[in-house]
């Protein structure tokens, strides 16, 4: 193969707004916690463990993608890892706390049969929690000048 040979190293990498780039991750969030939502609520008995490893192998997908689309920012402080941490710790909370909000609200109603949508929901509410947690993670690296351009911006750890 003949012509310039490029070497990583030297190419800058050229991301989008960081506003676009929320943008995208907010959409991607919601993708990846509505296909979670549909996998819990499948209807197929002694499926479980299936559905069980397919969500978490789905949630790395989500951590992975959300992570490409910063393209892998290094440089997050101390505080901003314990955070993830936190994040992703309140997020299984969240989730614990939507099905007991949704158990209140079949006890009230009297319709027990609206626990159906319960793994669906607390699916929902984890991949909503987790994507928001790392996806602050990589926003806390942006950095804040107002000198950048409106147009790209340009990742100097990679330099």
């Amino acid at each position: 193969m003949r012509g310039v040979q490029k070497d990583f190293l030297s190419i800058a990498i050229a991301m989008d707004h960081p506003a676009k780039v929320n943008f995208k991750v907010r959409n991607l969030i919601l993708d990846y916690a509505l296909g979670a939502a549909m996998i819990a609520l499948l209807p197929i008995p002694k499926i479980g463990l299936l559905q069980a490893i397919t969500l978490v192998v789905l949630n790395l997908f989500l951590v992975r993608d959300i992570a490409r689309l910063w393209h892998f920012r290094k440089g997050g402080d101390l505080l901003a890892k314990v955070g993830i941490l936190f994040g992703i710790a309140g997020s299984i909370l969240m989730g614990f706390l939507t099905w007991l909000c949704l158990f209140i609200v079949a006890l009230l109603v009297g319709e027990p049969r609206l626990m159906i949508l319960a793994p669906g929901v607390v699916a929902f509410s984890c991949f909503w929690g987790i994507g928001q947690a790392v996806h602050h993670f990589y926003l806390s690296k942006v950095p804040m000048s107002s000198d950048n351009s409106h147009t790209s911006w340009v990742q100097e750890d990679e330099i």
